[in-house]
């Protein structure tokens, strides 16, 4: 904020002192007038340069200035910035403003007693709150400057003024406008790599889960995300996240399993300059980092009991109060927690009854890969896309049988183990090759200790080949690898539940039981 007017009476120039770096300090200043000859070639110059201004389509500076010498002299010094110069009498001056999106530097001169300058300032604020503005003015006081300031003004700057330090004051502003510019674009990245678009599924497992991330997204509720290890509970948590009102904010991911037990409160909660052995300075904590953003609480079952209880009071009163601290800090901060352990485990004592009810208003359970085989293919395809071009960039996809083991194989690290055997797959294939075939699935599945997937299941030999005995050894199959379940059965089926029990009821099966599948007689 300026707060000092200074004269120099021998050269009549008037700066303004500033507590920041700004234009009119005495060490650099240089008058903006120049003698004779150059304002008479700016005057040429910016003849030129004004007329070309009119037909720009993208411009980032405007100018509202009257035409005369000030105008021809800043169109010299801002000639290769391409300015827009509009008098303020102009009318449509307030539509260029919110018309012109790639608009980020606004220049206001007031000479010859003009008062336009503080309500156009206020206009351009109204329209275009991020816009930088400055101020330059041939009468200045200390009263003008400050109120300019207080309405948004960028700077103040009296006239005459600096050409050298206004020019180092826009190209400031144009600096920071192109930073502010991309970091919104790259917050758009994050939040396109992170849509739910993003998550490869096309099983009818995945809709509830996809229907409850959605309201999930909508509100700001607690969300308890249930799944065994690898099956991307931290992606979907982040698609919530990337979809909700608090994107533009931070996601603090947090793995409770891998925090040290006696460091777990400090990390999570802060701690204060002493509180204990090692503390030599203040530390905010996690939920701090995450104030008005997102934190997610991987592996929650694994907090010790002393550390729930203190998460339960943020929850519930959203404030934090640091290890050896007295007084607490409010907090905004969206919860998210996951687990591998069922539900059953989380009630029986995993997590505090009280904690485990302010948690498990939104449950989304993720289910594992093997419920959910028609999305193998998707996904294996989607990661040979991602892992062919650097590291087997002649592959051009899988042979029938690489692709029949790999849907028969039952995957205990799901969707992370099959990534990571896509990617051993694309890296150790011989470069003359050109497909991955089912030796290269079944050696790599070796190598890596896992036990090979069952042999295809073969009909009996007393099966009449025709429709009717088919289905029904289809079904029996199904029924068999689902324990019973003629929901999942379905689902592997790819038919509906009614579909399976009118099929069931048409190939006389409706009395078969999870005890007489195999024994099941299949009629033809």
């Amino acid at each position: 904020m300026c707060i000092a007017a200074t004269w120099r009476p021998e050269s009549t120039i008037r700066y303004l002192t500033c507590d920041r770096p700004t234009i009119g300090h005495h060490a650099d200043a240089r008058p903006l007038l120049e003698p004779p000859g150059l304002a008479r070639r700016a005057r040429r110059i910016s003849d030129e340069t004004y007329q070309m201004s009119l037909s720009r389509s993208d411009p980032r500076i405007l100018v509202v200035v009257a035409a005369g010498e000030f105008r021809d002299e800043l169109a010299t010094l801002l000639a290769d910035l391409g300015p827009v110069f509009i008098p303020s009498e102009q009318p449509g001056l307030l539509d260029f403003l919110t018309e012109t999106p790639t608009l980020q530097v606004v220049v206001i001169v007031e000479c010859g007693g003009e008062t336009m300058a503080l309500d156009l300032l206020n206009a351009a604020k109204r329209r275009r709150a991020q816009l930088a503005v400055f101020v330059l003015s041939d009468k200045p006081t200390i009263d003008h400057a400050t109120e300019a300031i207080r309405r948004g003004a960028e700077d103040f700057v009296p006239i005459p003024l600096s050409g050298d330090l206004l020019r180092k004051e826009i190209d400031r502003a144009l600096e920071t406008a192109d930073l502010r510019d991309n970091i919104a674009h790259l917050r758009s990245l994050v939040s396109t790599a992170y849509g739910f678009d993003q998550i490869v599924s096309n099983s009818p497992r995945m809709r509830p889960v996809f229907e409850r991330a959605l309201a999930a997204s909508r509100s700001d509720t607690p969300v308890l995300i249930i799944g065994e290890t690898g099956t991307g509970k931290e992606l979907l948590a982040r698609a919530i996240h990337a979809n909700s009102r608090r994107r533009d904010r931070p996601f603090v991911p947090v793995n409770c399993a891998a925090l040290p037990r006696d460091l777990i409160e400090s990390e999570l909660f802060g701690h204060r300059r002493g509180a204990f052995s090692g503390a030599h300075a203040d530390h905010q904590g996690l939920f701090v980092t995450a104030h008005r953003g997102t934190m997610l609480l991987d592996e929650v079952g694994e907090l010790p009991a002393e550390a729930q209880a203190k998460f339960l009071r943020v929850l519930q009163d959203g404030e934090v109060r640091p290890v050896g601290g007295l007084d607490s800090r409010r907090i905004d901060v969206r919860v998210i927690a996951a687990t591998n352990r069922s539900l059953a485990d989380l009630r029986a004592g995993s997590l505090r009854q009280d904690l485990f009810f302010r948690l498990s208003v939104l449950v989304i359970e993720v289910p594992p890969l093997r419920e959910r085989v028609d999305d193998i293919l998707r996904l294996v395809h989607h990661f040979l896309a991602r892992y062919s071009d650097r590291d087997a960039p002649r592959l051009s996809g899988l042979t029938p049988d690489a692709l029949d083991v790999l849907t028969r194989y039952s995957y205990p690290g799901n969707v992370r183990e099959l990534e990571n055997l896509v990617h051993s797959l694309c890296t150790t294939l011989p470069p003359d090759r050109t497909e991955i075939q089912a030796a290269d699935v079944l050696g790599c599945l070796q190598r890596q200790g896992a036990s090979p997937p069952p042999a295809a299941p073969e009909p009996p030999k007393d099966l009449t080949l025709n429709l009717r005995g088919l289905e029904t050894w289809a079904l029996k199959l199904a029924l068999e690898r689902t324990g019973g379940n003629k929901s999942r059965a379905a689902q592997l089926l790819g038919i509906s539940r009614d579909s399976l029990y009118r099929k069931l009821h048409e190939l006389e099966l409706s009395d078969i039981t999870t005890g007489n599948i195999t024994s099941h007689k299949i009629k033809s």
